[in-house]
């Protein structure tokens, strides 16, 4: 009879989460993820089968606490200009002493990886398109409002607005000068004018 584990993966993958999100894949050993974690070696390989399985259940994580966090700001039904000004707001401030000092873990994978990981390019691809599709929605509400002009397609303003977090977000991760993270919001918040 199997031995039942002693753990929960979830609460596993939510703390490798936090440490390949400050360190990145390959700046994170097995023994830092023993050491976060609490479990072992062959505790953690037995459930995620490998560091990358891990990895894999850490962005799922993260995909998840960006939708509480970040994207349910963007998909309410009340969502508009002012969504998407709070989301932006909330980036920078966060990325001060919040939970994106680091940036995106997203944006931190795909810079990465690249393409060399179907599984990471996978999520990383997933999470471009959910936060793609809450842009357009806080852009489609404002525009049936009439709080966006009539002319501006709202799926190139959804997508230039995700492609704006996720620059922001590798500054962010590079530590740039807070002045150039504000002009790149600045900027991007413009095209709503």
């Amino acid at each position: 009879m199997g031995r039942n584990r002693e753990f929960d993966p979830e609460e596993i993958a939510e703390k490798a989460m936090h440490l390949f999100w400050q360190n990145g894949y390959s700046e994170t050993s097995v023994r830092d993820l023993v050491q976060a974690t609490g479990v072992s070696h062959a505790g953690l390989y037995t459930a995620f089968e490998d560091k990358e399985g891990l990895f894999v259940a850490a962005l799922a994580k993260y995909q998840k606490l960006a939708g509480q966090v970040l994207y349910a700001r963007l998909n309410g039904p009340d969502a508009g200009l002012h969504s998407v000004r709070d989301f932006f707001k909330f980036v920078l401030n966060a990325s001060k002493e919040g939970p994106f000092t680091n940036g995106c873990m997203m944006a931190n994978s795909a810079v990465e990886f690249g393409a060399s990981n179907d599984r990471v390019q996978k999520a990383t691809l997933a999470n471009l398109v959910t936060l793609t599709k809450a842009f357009k929605n806080s852009l489609d509400l404002a525009s049936k409002r009439g709080d966006l002009p009539n002319d501006r397609d709202t799926a190139e303003l959804a997508a230039s607005l995700a492609t704006t977090f996720q620059g922001l977000s590798v500054l962010i991760k590079a530590r740039a000068p807070r002045k150039m993270l504000k002009a790149a919001v600045n900027r991007a918040l413009f095209l709503l004018e």
